[in-house]
Parts: C-alpha cells; structure tokens; sequence
C-alpha cells in the first residue's frame, strides 16, 4: 500500500480508501484499498474500491484523490492512468456509491472527466484531485509539475461536479522562499483544511534526485482568496523520512484528522516481503501560536494502553551512565518528561542488541531546541543523510517530553511542541528493547517515565 487517498466520515464512521497493490507486496497497477472503523483504532477491511479496466483511461492504475458527500450520496475522485508508449497519461476521473455502506461504487460513463492538464503543465505530472465544497461551488485542486519541472497545484471549478472549469495555478515553486523547502518537479497530494479565517495547504514535495522514493511534506499557511493562496507561514510538516502523501478529513466533533503513508526503506521491489508500506497512526491538525500547523496523535490511541508502569525522578549525570528502562515488548508506548537543567544535549536511545549500535538515537540540544533522529544501518538513500533533524516551536522553557509508541518496525514521535517524527526502524520483525536516557555536558532530570503494553481491544 502506499497513499491513503478518500478519507470521509459517513455515519460516524471513518472511510479510509488507499493505493494498493492486490497482486504483490510493490508499487504496481494501482487500486483503490477500503477500511472502516468506529473508532480511529479498530479498522475493518472492505472490498476494493477501484479496480482498474482494460481499454480505459485507468488501465494502467486507479491513483490517489479523494471522496465528498454530495447530498448524502458519497463520490470519489481520482487520477487514471494509461500508458501511452513510454509516457502515462494522467486523467481526472470519478465514481459514485451504489450502497449505504460504501462498499459497491460505479465508475462515471463519461470518464475522463478531465482528460488531461492545461498547457504549460507535464502530462506524466497531473494527478491526486482534492475536492470540497466551495460555498456554492464545489473546488478542485490538483498536483501538477510545469513542463520545466517546477511543482504547482491548480485549481479548478464546478456546479454539479461533473463539468469542471480550470481556473488557475493556486501556488507554485516560484511563490515560495527558497529556503523554505517546497522545491520539487511536482507537488503531490494536496488537501486543504481551513480553520475560520485561516487556510492551510498541505502538499507533498517529490525529491529531484531520480530513482529515490517520495521526499517530505510542506504545509503553507495563509488564505486561498481570489483563487491565490497568500502565504503567511510555510513549514515542513512532520520530521521524516518515512512520512509521504498525507491525507485528511474533518471528524464529527470538528477536529481535522491526518493519516500519511510510511515507505519502505530500501523502497520494496521484489515480493519477498509478506507486506509492504503502511499508514501512520492518526493525528490531529491544529493551529498552534505564531501559526504554526501542529500535529499530536488522537486521543482515541489511548484506549489501546493496557496497565503500564511508572517511575522517577531519576537523576542524569553529565557523561554518566544512561538509566535504562526495558520496554514492555512489542507494541508499546512510553512517555518521558525530561528537565535538562545545565545538560548541552539529552540523548534517548532504542536500543535492540548493542547499546553501543542503537537502533535509533534521539537527541534533543535545550540550547536550541533542536531535536534530531537518526537511524541504524540505513546510513543514507542516494545521498542522503537517514538523520531528520527540526527545531521546536517556541515553547515554556525548555524541557522536553516525547511520546514514543513503536509497533513492529515503526515508531512514531510526538513532542511537547507537537511536531511529530515518523521512522522505519532498521528491523521489520518484533524484538525487545531497551530504551536509555542520557545527559551530555551537564546534569538534567528525568522527571517522570511512564511504559504501557498496547493491545487491540
């Protein structure tokens, strides 16, 4: 599996859709997955959604977008694909529910409903259509990457969802500070959340460099007004690597929901894996202060904690000897409340075997507030670092708490500042592990460690 795609909330019930693969565990001619769940923790697999037909503008696969309710009926929209010699035409198609249970879907006769992009735009580069209601209006956005290679998303129009109008370029490369991080050949997957007066743009940034898989996640926050989104703050959002082509939806009680897709690290290419890729847990969007989009794992997650264990203070002395607490195996969260007092780095390890050779080192500098996390073995993908690195938002004080939950071979970290760190560990199969707190530089307390077995209800 790969990008989630349609979230919507039918019935108080969540519908996840997905890019899959039925055929083998790697990327291939792509349907659409379904899941259900009650509860954003237990999950229910459905039929395929979408399956691609011969002859037609997805022969070559039923790629990412998205699902509205119009009328209380549910509709889809996605990118089809066929090939074209070398090149695959990418086209805008949909399909419409034919149950309450969103398990049967019909594909529009008049598929493609936009056969292809505007001039100026790569027809290999036009895909993932996002669509909500736009007052009166239904929008469309669209990723797209201009001839020259330059990510764009377009906009596009309509009155009954079925005729669309283009309407523009929302945002491109060339509206954005250099430094920022957004330049890519395309932008992927865009989804809009708004929040009152405020707007936030999600994109996904592919990477330059050929033949490594997907990059990181830029989210810009301002207002899409005139059919042009004025930035006021832009940031990567979430620390990588593993975290792609998140997708969102707006629960019952108002809070925006995200789900991104984790990768495989080498990306999988041979079917001797029993699975490949994988979705992240759920989180949470929020406008925190200066702007800034925040991320924290739903609260429902909790329900999976069974008894824990709790300890501390416990004293962490400058080039010390790191207090080692044992995991309660495979899942598992643990919760650290760490006071770095003098300390020039607090430094948490999981460790798997060696304590000298962690499987994943964390490190946090209070002087900055900088937090870095860096892998074992994977010492880099075409070039680059496996470290991801971020400063935290401005905050009171300084100390840090992390949330750590790790389920088989991910882990997933959210900090006080809400910014999360999504990571493939080096192993795929459950092993135990020690998890270890060090103080570099100088003395810091770890105020409280909580540890909790996680098991499905």
């Amino acid at each position: 599996m790969n990008d989630p795609n349609g979230l919507l909330l039918v019935g108080g019930r969540l519908h996840v859709t997905y890019q899959h693969n039925p055929d083998a565990p790697r990327w291939g001619r792509m349907h659409w997955g379904h899941a259900v769940s009650d509860d954003l923790v237990t999950w229910r697999h459905l039929p395929l959604a979408l399956s691609p037909e011969e002859g037609g503008p997805d022969a070559f696969g039923c790629w990412s977008g998205s699902m509205v309710l119009d009328g209380g009926a549910a509709v889809l929209f996605y990118t089809g694909v066929r090939l074209d010699g070398a090149l695959r035409r990418q086209s805008i198609c949909r399909a419409m529910n034919a149950d309450d249970d969103l398990v049967t879907w019909s594909k529009d006769p008049d598929n493609p409903l936009i056969a292809g992009p505007p001039p100026g735009i790569d027809p290999d580069l036009f895909r993932d259509p996002f669509v909500w209601r736009d007052g009166v209006r239904w929008g469309m956005l669209v990723g797209a990457g201009t001839s020259d290679g330059r990510g764009t998303v377009l906009r596009y129009a309509s009155d009954d969802l079925r005729a669309w109008i283009y309407v523009g370029p929302v945002l491109s490369v060339d509206d954005v500070d250099p430094s920022a991080g957004g330049d890519g050949p395309i932008w992927e997957c865009p989804q809009l959340l708004r929040f009152g007066d405020t707007d936030v743009l999600i994109v996904s940034v592919l990477d330059r460099l050929p033949g490594i898989r997907p990059s990181h996640v830029m989210a810009f926050v301002g207002r899409l007004h005139d059919d042009r989104f004025a930035i006021d703050h832009a940031q990567q959002l979430g620390m990588g690597p593993d975290f792609y082509a998140p997708a969102t939806a707006t629960l019952g009680d108002g809070r925006h929901l995200l789900l991104g897709w984790i990768p495989e690290d080498p990306p999988a290419q041979t079917s001797d894996r029993a699975w490949a890729g994988s979705l992240t847990l759920p989180r949470i969007v929020s406008i925190g202060d200066g702007g800034r989009v925040s991320l924290a794992l739903a609260a429902e997650l909790t329900s999976l904690r069974r008894a824990g264990t709790r300890s501390g203070p416990h004293e962490l002395v400058a080039e010390g000897a790191p207090m080692s607490v044992a995991t309660p195996g495979q899942p598992f969260e643990l919760a650290a409340d760490v006071e770095p007092r003098d300390a020039a780095e607090i430094i948490v390890d999981l460790v798997d075997g060696d304590p000298s050779d962690p499987e994943v080192r964390v490190t946090y500098r209070p002087g900055d507030r900088r937090l870095s996390v860096a892998r074992r073995g994977i010492v880099s993908v075409a070039g680059r670092s496996a470290m991801t690195a971020a400063t935290l938002p401005p905050a009171t004080g300084n100390d840090l708490r992390l949330r750590m939950i790790v389920d088989a071979s991910i882990l997933e970290i959210e900090t006080n500042a809400h910014t999360m760190a999504t990571v493939r560990l080096p192993s795929r199969t459950p092993a135990p592990r020690t998890a270890t707190f060090a103080s570099v530089g100088g003395s810091a307390r770890l105020v409280s460690l909580e540890t909790w077995p996680l098991e499905p209800r």
